[in-house]
């Protein structure tokens, strides 16, 4: 049975499975994030990309001013779903990504998702992490036999110059 689709002023007539696959389906509370109804019906792409798990990177979205597409990607081997990234309607980003199989790998997953995201919007910042700078024993004992040479060295020249006036 065709449907009837309207896309922006103009309507198109579809099939049921093109119509699936347009991006309508709108994740978080502003609607930044999109995908298809191909990937809501999929229970296992659905467990992922939800309302509730999508709410954060909506809100981060927004706050960027960024869309996020999430589309599946049904024939292909090696990746589960694909993510757009867009910015004032130019195309920031675009990757093939995999979906965690087990528990353990969904906190890496979702951390994965929103470094790329990151990095595609801000490739400029380099993202170090702090280093503790360790004294050993003999640098320590140097650096304190340095002052005391530098203090007594003072203490000298004061003494001089006492003696001169």
């Amino acid at each position: 049975m065709p449907k009837i689709v309207k896309l922006g002023n103009v309507k198109h007539c579809m099939t049921s499975y093109e119509a699936d696959r347009l991006p309508n389906i709108y994740l978080g509370k502003n609607g930044r994030v999109t995908t298809t109804n191909v990937l809501k019906k999929d229970p296992g792409l659905n467990q992922f990309f939800n309302n509730e798990t999508m709410g954060a990177l909506d809100n981060y979205a927004e706050h960027e001013n960024l869309r996020i597409y999430i589309k599946p990607l049904e024939n292909d081997m090696f990746n589960d779903v694909a993510i757009s990234v867009y910015k004032d309607h130019d195309t920031k980003a675009y990757f093939p990504m995999n979906v965690a199989k087990t528990k353990e790998e969904v906190p890496q997953f979702f951390r994965d998702l929103y470094t790329k995201i990151h990095k595609s919007i801000h490739p400029l910042e380099e993202h170090t992490s702090a280093t503790k700078v360790r004294h050993s024993k003999w640098t320590d004992a140097k650096m304190y036999f340095e002052n005391v040479v530098e203090r007594y060295n003072e203490k000298r020249l004061s003494i001089l110059d006492k003696f001169n006036d």
